[in-house]
């Protein structure tokens, strides 16, 4: 916490200088050691949480290249002539247990490019696929397999 508090105070500060780091240090320390005595933080439970966050980074960077590859994907089916796009409508279950982690399954769906989730009731969701190809994989796709780790380390 108290490295994200420099990080941000040097990002505020508008400059950089060797006086305005030590001073940013100081303070940022002091402010780290204030809200472990009174807010209850502790370093171990920083260090928790940072080895928590590194698997939310990893995903978010796995759904980029996601969009960006099928967002390839749709531009190739839409531009390629003589190619009849067969859309379709998959209903199906997923394992993830929260309801956040269905809802965060069901965003990276609709975040690449030719599929959307239609529907997201339970467990069960409806995905509509601009194209038969864009369609498989979907029931056990990676993005189901990812945040299925990320729901077992919290």
């Amino acid at each position: 916490m108290s490295i994200l508090l420099f990080g941000l105070w040097i990002l505020l500060s508008g400059g950089i200088s060797f006086e305005i780091c030590v001073i940013e240090a100081v303070v940022s320390a002091a402010l780290y050691i204030l809200a472990c005595r009174t807010l209850g933080y502790s370093p171990a439970r920083d260090l928790r949480a940072l080895k928590k966050a590194g698997g939310g980074i990893l995903y978010l960077l796995y759904l980029l290249k996601e969009m960006l590859w099928a967002g390839l994907v749709v531009m190739r089916l839409i531009y390629t002539k003589g190619r009849n796009m067969e859309p379709r409508l998959i209903w199906f279950r997923t394992d993830l247990m929260s309801e956040s982690a269905r809802a965060a399954l069901s965003d990276a769906i609709t975040l690449t490019a030719g599929t959307i989730t239609v529907s997201q009731e339970g467990d069960l969701l409806c995905v509509h696929a601009l194209d038969a190809s864009l369609a498989e994989g979907l029931e056990h796709s990676e993005f189901e397999r990812k945040l299925r780790k990320l729901e077992k380390d919290i």
